[in-house]
């Protein structure tokens, strides 16, 4: 009895099933390579599974004191000026806030300087401080830290004009009706549309932008544009 040793070829299905395993396996790879070189580019979409943001509220109370505290030193400025330009009166932004507790007698010119400076700087600190807190407090809500910088000025604009409309013609009409009628088209339009909306906001939005609290990722920029930032 002879032993017949043979060599078996593969079949004409081996050899398709081994193309095709060749070609997934070359597709698969070809996109890993792509899927990396995305990540370089400008237009990166965000990578996923890396936390962007996080929300203490300690931090985000103290950027928000902070914020306000330096957009409302801009913002006084500015008023100050419009109120010499307008009106050849800088005081009356500060005789304006310290109505708001000692009544229309701060309006007064026989109103203390002194009295009227204290007041009117106190007040305007305080609801700076407030608003700045209030502003970074919606942010993380919406989760809009890591907001881009264009939408972030955007945001401070809308914030701004908003904390105007809302505070001196809604709620000042409600607890001091007496000082609406102070409120001309000239120290609505400049001491507050402009300033609120051009200098407050954008402030606080560039402060935001700076100093980024709580925000983890920079989701919009390519790897490498975070490594240069």
């Amino acid at each position: 009895m002879t032993a017949t040793l043979s060599f078996s070829h593969p079949s004409g299905r081996q050899r398709i099933l081994s193309i095709v395993d060749g070609l997934l396996f070359l597709r698969i790879v070809t996109n890993s390579s792509k899927s990396r070189s995305h990540e370089t580019l400008s237009w990166a979409p965000p990578r996923a599974g890396l936390p962007v943001e996080r929300r203490e509220p300690w931090e985000l109370a103290m950027h928000g004191a902070r914020a306000g505290l330096v957009a409302g030193l801009a913002l006084g400025v500015v008023e100050i000026t419009a109120s010499t330009l307008l009106r050849g009166d800088p005081r009356l932004p500060f005789d304006f806030a310290a109505a708001i507790i000692v009544g229309p007698e701060a309006l007064a010119p026989a109103f203390p300087l002194v009295a009227s400076l204290t007041l009117g700087a106190v007040i305007h600190v305080l609801l700076s401080i407030v608003f700045g807190t209030a502003f970074l407090a919606g942010l993380a809500l919406t989760f809009q830290l890591s907001a881009r910088p264009w939408l972030m000025l955007l945001y401070g604009m809308l914030f701004g004009v908003t904390v105007w409309e809302v505070d001196f013609l809604a709620v000042l009409p409600v607890i001091a009706p007496e000082l609406t009628g102070r409120l001309d088209l000239a120290t609505q339009l400049w001491n507050g549309i402009v300033s609120y909306c051009l200098v407050y906001g954008p402030v606080l939005a560039a402060y935001v932008i700076w100093v980024r609290p709580g925000m983890l990722d920079r989701w919009w920029m390519s790897e490498g544009d975070s490594e240069k930032a």
